[in-house]
């Protein structure tokens, strides 16, 4: 098989019949429904946390970014041989889209320290 992909063409392809209509604003709706859903899903787990710094608070939902661009795009690169430009690229997005949520995410949680 190594032998086979190393001389011929290989790919992905999404075959779409024809008649697939593209809607813009859906796709828009979609994809902002899906990064706000992650957004208030990471708030949400940092609301459950003890971290009283907003460098902690920033670093968490870091973290969790970077996590969730590792999952998400790692194996298409490693699997389907996606660019490595294009993924280094891609994951670079996500992190800063969490790292933007991080940020208002720290500013607004502030964490009340009480005595437990």
């Amino acid at each position: 098989m190594q032998g086979r992909i190393a001389a011929n063409p290989s790919g992905i392809l999404m075959y779409h019949p024809p008649g697939r209509q593209f809607v813009f604003g859906r796709s828009l709706a979609i994809e902002f429904s899906t990064e706000l859903l992650e957004a208030i899903l990471v708030i949400w787990l940092l609301s459950q946390t003890r971290i009283a710094s907003f460098g902690g608070r920033v670093g968490f939902v870091l973290l969790a970014g970077i996590l969730a661009a590792i999952a998400t795009n790692v194996s298409y690169w490693n699997w389907y041989g996606f660019p490595g430009v294009y993924t280094a690229s891609y994951m670079l997005i996500e992190v800063i889209g969490f790292l933007l949520v991080g940020i208002v995410a720290g500013l607004m949680l502030r964490k009340v320290n009480t005595a437990v």
